[in-house]
């Protein structure tokens, strides 16, 4: 009698399979082993926030880990409102630091660390930046980027020689309305619960200086600016230490009633002229038809 074929049982054993073919079990490694090397990718930028005076060198760090031997490394820029702005690149494998302008990089490959240096800060360059971690094009298709959360980079405004003033107008109709302005000082206001007090960087091009000046008003009778600032005026102390006491000057809303007849007078003009080119080129065409 003919033997039954015996089953191999290198594949088969009461009927489930053991293992799988050879090509198939190669293409599962191969897919395991990109996948583990991608999930080890990681940026990591601290402190979040970091804050400079202009002029001087900012440094922002960031940390980093990848299985792989081959990378590049990236610094972006985002300012308030606007799209990622592309800085500089680091390759893994050079061994002089890369720099571009202002910015140059600290690259320390052993220690899975990456710095930029921004010399001479601007005002412009309060943003957030971004590091990232790109692998070599060789090895990985897509080269996908993988970012780090950010790092917000405040530059505060280096302003010489501020002399406070606070000025306070009101309304010749109502005295409850009243607005304040108060310029020219060195520090931020930290009272934001009063309307308007958030604080603005101003830039005076023809003095060569910059300064804060920040804007409150209320509507009610009682409403003054000393009050609307007090806290600030009374905690605010210059670079040099000496406790800032602005002059306080009170003004009308009333408009100027001279300049308003000025202004009408031009408006007059402006159309008795348009009036008489009008019909002097009516007049023309009349004698050209003719």
């Amino acid at each position: 009698m003919p033997q039954a074929p015996v089953r191999n049982k290198s594949h088969y054993t009461e009927g489930r399979i053991t293992s799988m073919p050879l090509p198939k079990l190669l293409w599962v490694l191969i897919a395991f082993t990109c996948l583990g090397l991608g999930s080890a990718q990681t940026v990591t930028q601290t402190p979040p926030v970091v804050s400079v005076q202009e002029g001087q060198t900012a440094t922002l760090n960031c940390k980093y880990s990848t299985s792989d031997s081959s990378y590049y490394l990236f610094w972006y820029k985002q300012p308030p409102g606007g799209k990622l702005i592309f800085l500089i690149r680091q390759d893994s494998f050079s061994a002089q630091n890369a720099s571009e302008d202002r910015y140059s990089i600290n690259f320390q490959k052993a220690a899975a660390s990456i710095r930029l240096l921004i010399s001479a800060s601007q005002l412009g360059d309060s943003a957030v930046y971004f590091c990232a971690l790109q692998h070599s094009v060789s090895q990985y298709a897509g080269n996908k980027l993988t970012f780090g959360k950010g790092t917000y980079l405040t530059v505060i405004p280096d302003i010489q020689n501020p002399q406070p003033a606070l000025y306070q107008l009101r309304s010749p109709k109502s005295s409850n309305t009243s607005v304040c302005l108060l310029t020219d000082f060195d520090k931020p206001i930290k009272n934001e619960t009063v309307a308007g007090s958030k604080e603005t960087v101003l830039e005076m091009m023809t003095m060569e200086s910059k300064s804060y000046g920040a804007v409150a008003w209320g509507s009610k009778s009682n409403f003054t600016c000393t009050g609307a600032f007090q806290t600030d005026i009374i905690n605010f102390t210059q670079t040099s230490g000496s406790t800032c006491n602005p002059s306080h000057a009170e003004q009308s809303f009333e408009t100027d009633r001279d300049l308003n007849l000025m202004n009408l007078s031009l408006i007059v003009l402006r159309i008795i002229f348009l009036k008489t080119v009008g019909f002097n080129l009516l007049m023309t065409l009349r004698l050209w038809s003719n």
